[in-house]
């Protein structure tokens, strides 16, 4: 495994959201990363698959920035991903544990074992695994990947690679999780939905995506309790948030506001509850430690704060200059949204 450095230019990390799409370019390596170029765009049509318009306008995007080269690594969309969580023979053993995964995970998916991609890993033994290893996999179908390579190559655009989400977000995160000896969670809040990745001893032993926890349903819910336009509607979350009042906004666009990220936040700990009970009946001597926000939804006023309170993590909000060197302009324009596509354009060779 090599990573380019110097002067060279990494491939283009792109995070395709419901959305938008973000773009970062990086140089350097491991400690010494900076952003050469980010951009990101709304999409024509958010919440569907990607289309060829997208690439086109990623494209021009790319034109006019600072980016370089046309190779792109891209995430595998959440919903299209086969993941499995599966007990297998120890590793002394001798036997085949990838084919076997593979084979597990086919079983689980309902699909044939040569029809998709396949990437795994062991976990760390829960409390009372005795001498099995515990594996998490994750796969990608051939079909449902020439699908998506063929929208972007078709505009002119490379595929250097496809990545997982979840670690592209605890590759990028890595740094702010060292001495972390409990459990972490990096909570990615997108339009669409939530994901919540949940790490144990800097490996993810864990992902799921939150279908109700997406900033989309908070602004609708507002856009129709305040008669507002949706763009409208998702200023005022980003402008009020939990703030007790903003200037030029009605106090009770505010009050309405507050109850409508209050809701957001008891459905987002309520999501939660689950996969963190599940890490703490396999870890229970690893208590919750760290949870990092990213996302566009962490640019809410307030939410860091209110998460904070009533979850037993430190909750922290991930800027881009905490993980990368970038310019104040960035880190002011984008706030956590980059992190995903950051966390892509460190993909490694």
């Amino acid at each position: 495994m090599r990573f380019l450095s110097g002067t060279s230019y990494l491939p283009i990390g792109v995070d395709i959201g419901g959305r938008c799409i973000k773009a970062v370019q990086l140089r350097g390596g491991p400690g010494r990363w900076c952003v050469t170029a980010a951009g990101s765009i709304v999409r024509d049509n958010p919440g569907g698959p990607v289309e060829n318009a997208d690439i086109v306008q990623l494209r021009e995007l790319m034109s006019k920035g600072a980016f370089k080269g046309r190779r792109v690594v891209l995430a595998v969309p959440f919903t299209q991903l086969l993941s499995g969580i599966m007990e297998l023979p120890p590793r002394s053993s001798g036997a085949p544990l990838e084919e076997l995964a593979r084979s597990e995970l086919s079983r689980m998916h309902r699909c044939e074992p040569d029809s998709f991609e396949i990437a795994c890993w062991d976990l760390p033994a829960p409390a009372r695994a005795g001498g099995a290893t515990y594996v998490m996999a994750a796969g990608f179908r051939h079909e449902h990947a020439e699908e998506l390579v063929d929208v972007v190559e078709a505009e002119g655009l490379d595929v250097y690679a496809l990545d997982i989400h979840a670690s592209a977000v605890s590759r990028v995160c890595s740094p702010l999780l060292e001495g972390v000896t409990g459990i972490a969670a990096i909570l990615d809040l997108g339009w669409d939905q939530a994901d919540l990745v949940l790490l144990y001893q800097g490996v993810v032993v864990y992902e799921r995506k939150l279908v109700k926890c997406g900033i989309s349903s908070l602004v609708d819910s507002l856009s129709r309790e305040l008669k507002l336009h949706h763009k409208k509607a998702e200023e005022l979350v980003r402008k009020v948030g939990l703030s007790a009042e903003c200037p030029g906004v009605t106090p009770a666009s505010v009050r309405a506001v507050n109850l409508g990220v209050n809701s957001y936040c008891e459905d987002l700990v309520e999501e939660m509850r689950i996969p963190l009970s599940y890490l703490a009946n396999q870890y229970p001597d690893a208590p919750p430690e760290t949870l990092l926000l990213i996302g566009g939804g962490g640019r809410i006023p307030g939410l860091e704060g209110q998460l904070d309170s009533v979850l037993d993590f430190y909750v922290r909000t991930v800027l881009p200059g905490d993980i990368v060197k970038c310019s104040p302009d960035i880190e002011r324009q984008f706030g956590p949204s980059l992190t995903m596509a950051a966390g892509l354009g460190q993909f490694s060779e």
